[in-house]
């Protein structure tokens, strides 16, 4: 926690080396559960509210990210990420900046807002490794079909870019904005401790009775974690791949086992969706809005897992 104290601290100084026009958006439908348990409490946020659109545009991809990252001007985000698949499992780390230009949005042709055009007001280090620029693509809906854009660039950096970073869990990252003129700025990042989960599946979805029960190495009982739960698309996208979209987003205290409510795993559309994600999140996130600017830095261990709907 003295780790956490400090980087809190260290926000002040960072936040006026970025400014970027800031706004508030609506928070996220939220339903909390009907009877709680009291050892165990949930809260259930829908992420998805219309599941056949596969091009939802919801924030949600590999980095974990299942809350708009639009939301906030300034996204810094370092996580390790692990995903298991047929039993296999694959790690990454991942580190990613972006910085919206909050005047330039680009919408679908609905009217609805999915996203802003980007700057790269400088270079970012992270563990004294300088990030990429890389373009910042987003998919969205044009009319009933597939469409995406490239809204500017962004600073990202993973295990073999540019040097060997690693996201070291229960420790720290260094978080370096070099501007194009001025002073730079640093911080360490705070990491949380790994997180390793476990899906039992049993029963059968088409008769309503299909289970999900999940554990974890368990953290501290008073802190939480958060559980999305997600569906992998049946058909296939233009470019050969599946959409997985994050459905709801579950947070619970970090005790080690929670059962899925039933009604939530029992309602996924069989003709839409084959595979059923699990991700397993442990998190730090802190946004400062102070000096004019809006600062969102997610810190976080993730784990999904993938495994057919029975």
């Amino acid at each position: 926690m003295k780790k956490l104290f400090r980087f809190i601290y260290c926000l002040c100084f960072v936040a006026c080396g970025i400014l970027l026009n800031s706004c508030n958006n609506p928070a996220p439908t939220e339903l909390v559960q009907d009877n709680p348990s009291i050892q165990n409490p949930i809260q259930v946020e829908v992420v998805t509210k219309d599941p056949t659109d596969e091009y939802y545009n919801n924030g949600f991809d590999t980095t974990g990210v299942a809350n708009p990252v639009i939301n906030y001007s300034n996204v810094i985000n370092v996580s390790g990420i692990k995903t298991t698949e047929n039993n296999v499992t694959t790690k990454i780390s991942f580190a990613q900046a972006i910085f919206y230009n909050r005047n330039m949005p680009f919408r679908e042709p609905s009217g609805r807002l999915i996203g802003y055009q980007t700057v790269t007001p400088g270079k970012v280090k992270f563990n004294n490794i300088f990030a990429m620029t890389v373009p910042y693509k987003i998919n969205y809906n044009n009319h009933g079909m597939h469409a995406d854009t490239i809204l500017g660039n962004m600073f990202a950096l993973t295990r073999g870019m540019m040097g060997q970073f690693n996201f070291d869990y229960n420790s720290s990252i260094n978080f370096q904005y070099i501007p194009m003129q001025g002073h730079s700025v640093n911080f360490d990042i705070p990491t949380p401790k790994e997180i390793i989960g476990k899906v039992i599946l049993s029963g059968k979805i088409k008769n309503k009775t299909l289970s999900c029960l999940l554990n974890w190495d368990k953290g501290n009982p008073s802190d939480s974690i958060e559980i999305i739960l997600g569906a992998v698309t049946t058909a296939q996208n233009s470019n050969g791949t599946y959409s997985t979209l994050p459905l709801y987003k579950i947070k619970t205290r970090d005790t080690g086992k929670l059962l899925i409510p039933a009604k939530l795993v029992n309602e996924i559309p069989q003709n839409k969706f084959n595979k059923l994600v699990l991700t397993f999140v442990r998190k730090y996130q802190i946004h400062f809005t102070g000096s004019g600017s809006d600062l969102f830095i997610l810190s976080q261990s993730i784990h999904s897992i993938i495994l057919d709907i029975p």
